[in-house]
């Protein structure tokens, strides 16, 4: 199986949260934003799915990968 990118991103009007290039929501505050992209790449890791978040930086196009997130509740 293929790596599944979960990806949180600053939209015109609020955030994004993407898996694999597809949106799966919309929120008008970052914090709700990375919360959704944790949860749903944590269900996905314990489903077994080799997975990965990233999380566009403020003010930058910028994305960055995520640390440790497994161990986040």
């Amino acid at each position: 199986m293929d790596k599944i990118t979960i990806a949180v991103l600053r939209v015109q009007g609020g955030w994004r949260v993407m898996r694999n290039d597809r949106r799966v929501g919309q929120y008008d505050y970052r914090v709700d934003a990375e919360e959704a992209g944790l949860d749903l790449t944590q269900r996905l890791h314990r489903a077994g799915r080799d997975v990965e978040l990233l999380v566009q930086q403020d003010g930058s196009h910028d994305v960055e990968a995520v640390m440790g997130w497994q161990t986040l509740h």
